[in-house]
C-alpha cells in the first residue's frame, strides 16, 4: 500500500504535522488495524507489543500543495493541533490490483471508490 497525503494547509510542528521514523518501513509490522465483525469499529491485531522507537522521529513539515508519499508500513504519527492554524489534508491509499486485500482491513472502499472510504 502507498499513501498519498496532499497538504491543503501548511503542516508544521506548530500545528501538529506528521512525524515518521526514517527506514521504519523496513521494520517488522507490529500490528494491523482490523474491522470488528459488525464492521462498525476497529481494533488493532497486535503481533509485537514493543513500541516503535520515538528517538529519531523526524517531522514531515509540508507546505500547502505538497504531496507526501508514505509506504503503507512506515510508522508515522501526528500530534494534536493546538495552534490557531488549520491542518487539512486529502489522503488517498492505493494498492496493486493483484493484491489480496483483507475483507476485515480497517480501510474499505465503497462501491464507488473514487468517492472515498466508508470509515
Amino acid at each position: 500500500m502507498i499513501g498519498f497525503w496532499f497538504a491543503i494547509d501548511d503542516a508544521t510542528t506548530q500545528n501538529g504535522c506528521m512525524w515518521a521514523l526514517p527506514g521504519g518501513h523496513r521494520l517488522p509490522v507490529k500490528y494491523r488495524n482490523r474491522l470488528t465483525t459488525d464492521r462498525k469499529s476497529t481494533y488493532n491485531e497486535v503481533f509485537d507489543s514493543t513500541p516503535y522507537p520515538t528517538e529519531g522521529l523526524v517531522p514531515l513539515e509540508a507546505a500547502r500543495g505538497t504531496l507526501v508519499l508514505l509506504n503503507g508500513t512506515l510508522p508515522h504519527r501526528s500530534g494534536p493541533n493546538t495552534s490557531d492554524k488549520p491542518r487539512h489534508a486529502y489522503t488517498l491509499h492505493a494498492i496493486d490490483g493483484t493484491t489480496n486485500y483483507p475483507s476485515d482491513n480497517w480501510l474499505q472502499r465503497t462501491s464507488l471508490p473514487m468517492r472515498g472510504f466508508s470509515n
